[in-house]
């Protein structure tokens, strides 16, 4: 009989995709145990428990001090996932992050630095690379079936969020807006193909400076975008 026993997880930040990974983690209990769950705004937190199962955190220190967590999944907006990530890397736990794992290069390395030294795991969204189509994609060009690529065009269309999303605004400030939060997704997989890239040549610029939130509470509040909202970018 295995002696495995299940990660013992809480969550940090019970927001719109939260769902998503409650859903998912809720199906696989003999490989994780949702231990429970944080959020500044505790209705969220409290729902979510309700659905997926654990306790309510009233507080994040509460979630860092807490021995039976042995990991913590940060799903908190993005400006706050490089102060909750080391956090919970500083409290010996293992840590899977939302993309993007720091807003900034400072603070993604340092998050690196603080997971070596306390001998703890640290992963980030996206993960899609591991999908069964892309590593197909991988084993083809590692076994030479297509010859040597020279060239790969990826393009990816940053769909009206405000229209869907209750909370879009800080999608569209400093350390967001598309490169963080989609364009991640194709770059994950070329550099997982094919290496990590060595120069940058891009452009970017804001296309529409004013935006509509579509759904939820919000509806008709108008907000302003200060990130560029369209990248493009040569790499090498």
């Amino acid at each position: 009989m295995s002696d495995f026993k299940p990660l013992r997880v809480a969550i940090v930040g019970c927001g719109n995709i939260s769902g998503a990974y409650g859903s998912s983690l809720k199906t696989k209990p003999d490989l994780v145990q949702i231990i429970g769950a944080f959020d500044v705004l505790t209705d969220q937190a409290r729902a979510f428990v309700n659905n997926y199962g654990g306790r309510v955190y009233e507080k994040l220190e509460d979630v860092m001090a807490d021995p039976e967590v042995e990991a913590v999944i940060n799903l908190t907006s993005h400006h706050a996932h490089a102060k909750v990530s080391s956090m919970a890397l500083s409290a010996g736990k293992d840590v899977h992050s939302e993309k993007p794992l720091a807003t900034n290069r400072q603070d993604g390395k340092m998050l690196l630095e603080l997971a070596e030294k306390n001998k703890v795991r640290l992963s980030c969204s996206p993960f899609t690379f591991l999908g069964e189509a892309q590593q197909t994609v991988r084993k083809a060009i590692n076994d030479g079936i297509i010859g040597k690529p020279l060239m790969v065009y990826a393009e990816m269309n940053w769909s009206w969020i405000e229209l869907w999303h209750p909370n879009p605004e800080g999608f569209h400030q400093p350390g967001a807006g598309p490169m963080l939060d989609v364009g991640v997704y194709p770059l994950t997989i070329l550099t997982a193909i094919l290496g990590p890239v060595v120069k940058v040549l891009g452009d970017t610029s804001i296309l529409i400076p004013e935006r509509t939130i579509g759904s939820g509470p919000k509806a008709g509040t108008k907000f302003k975008v200060t990130t560029p909202d369209q990248v493009i970018g040569i790499l090498t």
